[in-house]
């Protein structure tokens, strides 16, 4: 009897302490609260950015703008609303992992390594890592040697940025940035002789500063960057719906 009951007991407690045991599932909680919380970057367009009047605006955005109506449909809650979020490159994940958004609206690439904790829409966009010199100064990789080259923190090209330079015969140090504003702006100023980030992203942004020093993209492309929405690991049911609209 001591027996059974100590199994039961170590049971019951393996099962609360097992991971999501108690974890409310996304879509319970969207129907619950009323509100499909979405998570937006503030500075990658045109994927997903806030807007002049200080709203989301974007590709992404818009994709999750109809996928809302679509989870909306399923749950039978035609007035869904969308609750959003506004998020970093640095802060989208946990924000995701945590329970704070229900899904992530931005330019995210779908890694091997994410999957272990994330899980991901089919891919919406394929994109590539490119590279932004100042014209004039170097305008190759090959033409690097000891200067320094940025990447936004918390992205694939942050990992990336040391192979491809190495590759190259580069001994470059690289330096973060907060956001490719901020990168391309210390670009231009001088303070780094190279950009690494998603070409599709660095066309617009430069496209967007009218930079004052002629900066130029290189044509390759050094990646391949399958852009996909995000949420929580084990929201098979989320995924569906969103995959199915």
């Amino acid at each position: 009897m001591r027996l059974a009951a100590g199994a039961a007991l170590a049971a019951c407690i393996f099962g609360a302490l097992a991971p999501g045991a108690a974890r409310a599932d996304a879509l319970d909680g969207i129907a619950e609260r009323g509100t499909i919380r979405l998570g937006y970057r503030l500075d990658a367009p045109p994927f997903s950015y806030r807007d002049a009047e200080g709203g989301p605006e974007g590709l992404a955005v818009s994709l999750c703008a109809a996928l809302a109506a679509h989870v909306g449909a399923a749950l039978d809650m035609p007035g869904l609303k969308a609750e959003w979020t506004p998020v970093t490159a640095q802060t989208r994940f946990p924000a995701v992992a945590e329970g704070r958004v229900d899904l992530h609206c931005g330019p995210t690439t779908q890694t091997i390594a994410r999957r272990e904790t994330l899980d991901f829409s089919i891919p919406y966009f394929i994109a590539g890592a490119g590279v932004v010199f100042r014209k004039g100064g170097a305008e190759s990789l090959d033409d690097l040697t000891e200067e320094p080259v940025g990447v936004l923190a918390g992205t694939t090209t942050e990992a990336l940025a040391p192979e491809l330079l190495a590759r190259h015969g580069a001994k470059s140090p690289v330096t973060t940035f907060p956001s490719h504003v901020h990168g391309l702006a210390a670009l231009q100023a001088g303070e780094i002789e190279a950009y690494v980030g998603d070409q599709s992203i660095l066309y617009y942004q430069l496209g967007r500063m009218a930079p004052l020093a002629p900066l130029i993209v290189s044509p390759e492309l050094y990646s391949f960057e399958p852009y996909a929405l995000t949420m929580r690991r084990g929201e098979t049911r989320l995924k569906l719906l969103v995959d199915q609209g």
